[in-house]
Parts: structure tokens; sequence; C-alpha cells
């Protein structure tokens, strides 16, 4: 299994009580609460057949804020207690260290969904941002989406012509309980608390960031700026590009701002710029990885999109 559960003697019965009521009956955690159960999850002490009812439950009844809220508090003691590899610390170090001379917050990207239907476009958004002097960390799990292209797979491709190129970081690595959480989606067959938390999730030894997150149902859309204010998390908050944290290449989505706490529009979701077809047919990782190079060393010809979503995250650096 790929969750392994220690002794322990914590049991889950009385918030499954609370959350596995069904839609209309459950009532959600408080705040504390959450943050306990998330926390005796993360540690193993929790048994399969309970974590199993938990993460069903609460995927029947839906996170609200408070719950999401204590869960993200509960990876961050998590973080405290448990040492990351020696290359996963200097990774976020040397991060650090060029935030602080160029002046410009790391910007981390969360990228689960991978692309279905069309290419996958992250690696495109954290290679400009790179070739705009900011850091950035990109994080995932590769083997999240086995019928999709993730950004792991096109970043395998990517030869990247630039001094400080954008960084990938498996969430394996990162946080391996969280991972392990994320993987049994495999077991279970839908996916649980964990795919909305990786969303929200910054390396807790970043020191300055942006987040770049993203929606697909419009519930989310309140739910993640809601949690991002709360935690005092700066952000750029959209509806995503099959799923994933990038703009479309011939449109503007809605996309807000989150910084001390506030929340603003900053662009409404426009209509098609022109009627011209997807940029490439292909979506394979290694097709998307050249179509990227190209468009990093010809960017008039790369679709108006990206260029929006780029100055969107600007203002969200001055404001």
């Amino acid at each position: 299994m790929l969750y392994t559960v220690k002794p322990g003697v914590f049991t889950c019965a009385p918030f499954i009580k609370e959350i596995g009521r069904g839609k209309h009956g459950a009532r959600g955690l408080s705040q504390l609460q959450a943050e306990e159960l998330f926390a005796a999850m993360l540690a193993g002490h929790v048994s399969e057949l309970e974590l199993g009812a938990v993460l069903v439950a609460l995927r029947v009844k839906g996170e609200t804020a408070a719950e999401l809220t204590g869960f993200l508090a509960a990876l961050k003691k998590h973080a405290l207690h448990v040492a990351a590899p020696a290359e996963v610390e200097g990774l976020l170090q040397g991060l650090n260290l060029e935030s602080q001379r160029s002046g410009r917050p790391v910007v981390v990207i969360p990228s689960y969904n991978g692309a279905r239907r069309k290419p996958n476009f992250t690696p495109l958004l954290a290679g400009l941002l790179a070739r705009q002097g900011y850091p950035v960390l990109v994080h995932g799990l590769g083997t999240e989406s086995q019928s999709r292209v993730t950004s792991e797979r096109v970043f395998e491709h990517i030869q990247w012509a630039m001094p400080k190129p954008p960084r990938y970081a498996s969430m394996r690595h990162l946080n391996p309980a969280l991972a392990s959480i994320l993987e049994l989606r495999n077991v279970l067959g839908v996916r649980n608390c964990a795919h909305t938390l990786v969303k929200l999730f910054v390396p807790s030894q970043l020191e300055n960031t942006v987040l770049v997150t993203a929606y697909t149902h419009p519930e989310f859309w309140n739910l993640q700026r809601e949690v991002l204010a709360g935690i005092g998390q700066t952000a750029l908050v959209l509806r995503g590009h099959e799923g994933e944290p990038v703009s479309a290449p011939y449109r503007t989505p809605r996309m807000d701002g989150v910084k001390n706490g506030n929340t603003w529009c900053i662009a409404e979701p426009e209509s098609l710029f022109s009627e011209q077809p997807d940029p490439r047919p292909d979506i394979d990782a290694k097709a998307t990885a050249d179509l990227i190079s190209h468009w990093l060393a010809n960017p008039a010809e790369m679709p108006h999109g990206f260029v929006r979503q780029i100055e969107a995250i600007e203002a969200i650096t001055h404001a």
C-alpha cells in the first residue's frame, strides 16, 4: 500500500460522525478539528478503513474554508518536524537567494491536472516568468495523471536557454506524506481533499512568494480566494486552461489577485481574440516542449493570452 499506518490510538469516529452524514446532513469541522484530523493523517496514525471513510465523506460533503485552513496549518507544522531531503532544502534555499538578489518573489505554480485535449502550457508560463527575472517553482506529481500530459513530463524534454530556469519538484520530495494521500486516488478511484490542498500549497521554507492557482469548478473560485486571503498568502487565482494554472492561448480568463488579506478582480473573462485554431494539434510531452521552446525563442509568434497572465502577476507583485 502507498499509505503506511503507524501504531497509534487516534480515532476518526468523532470526525466521521460530523462529516459523514451525507451531502445535506453533514456538518463541517472547525479549523482546530480539521488541523487535528489532518495532522494525524499526515503522521500515519489513521487506519486505512477510517482514512478512506474520511476522504470519501469530505469528497461528498465538499471542503469548507475553515477545514482547508486547518489542513494547511497541519501541513505547515508537519514540515517543521519532518526533514526534507538535502537536495530539496538546497533547491528551496537557492530560490530564496534568487528572490533576495532579484527583489522579486518566488512564483509557486502547483500543476496537478495535466492536459488531456490541448497542450499543457504551464511550463511555458514558468519559462516566461523566469525570463522576466522571477525565481519559479513548479510542483506536481507525475503519476497523478496517467492519461494526461503532466508538467513533469514536459519539463523532462525542455532544454532551458536561460541562466536561471524554472525549477520543478515532485510532491514526493516536498512532502511525502501529502503525496501518499494524493496517490490514494489510485485506490479509491476519486480525488480527495489533498487535490484541493496541493493547489494552495507553498513550501514553508520559501520566504517571499506569489502563488498561481487555478479552479475549474465555480464553487472553488470563492473558496480559494477566501482561504488564501485568510492565511495572508499573495496569489493569482484564475480559471485554468485544461485544469492547469495557465491562461488559454487566445483569450483571457477571469483572474483575481489576493494580497494582504484582500482580493480584487484583475481581469474579466474575454471572448476569443481571434478565430485562430489551436497552436499545435499534437499534445504529447515532446511536441509541447518543442512548441514552448520555439515560443520562448520567438515571443512575437506567441498568442496573447500568456502575456496577459504575466501582466496580472506583475500587477499583484507591485500592488
